[in-house]
């Protein structure tokens, strides 16, 4: 049996991306742009090993693959990548360390 049913086509349901938006990846005026790559990389396991492979604030085991590099004063407020601005801290102390910093930020708005 021959079907002649033509398939149909369905319609495109979204619309194209409009030039005016804010790529994703944009950093605030003023911001210190983030290292990235191999150089991240090295600086990572330089910070790690100068504080002992221990977080800076519980004293905790830093694990590369889960831990963090924090900036002690954070880029977009200026910071910048020197050695002097990171530490290691572990992921429950950068959470709250996060934490911080947005009510911070939030209260500020408030204001």
């Amino acid at each position: 049996m021959k079907s002649t049913a033509r398939l149909k086509t369905l319609k495109p349901k979204l619309g194209t991306l409009s030039a005016s938006r804010v790529p994703t990846l944009a950093t605030k005026a003023g911001a210190t742009p983030r290292q990235r790559g191999r150089a991240w990389m090295e600086t990572r396991q330089r910070i790690a090993l100068a504080h002992g492979y221990e977080c800076v604030d519980c004293g905790r085991v830093w694990r590369s693959h889960v831990d963090h590099i924090d900036h002690d004063t954070p880029l977009e407020q200026g910071g910048s990548n020197d050695d002097a601005n990171l530490r290691p801290m572990c992921d429950e102390c950068h959470k709250a360390k996060s934490a911080r910093e947005a009510s911070a930020k939030a209260a500020g708005a408030r204001s």
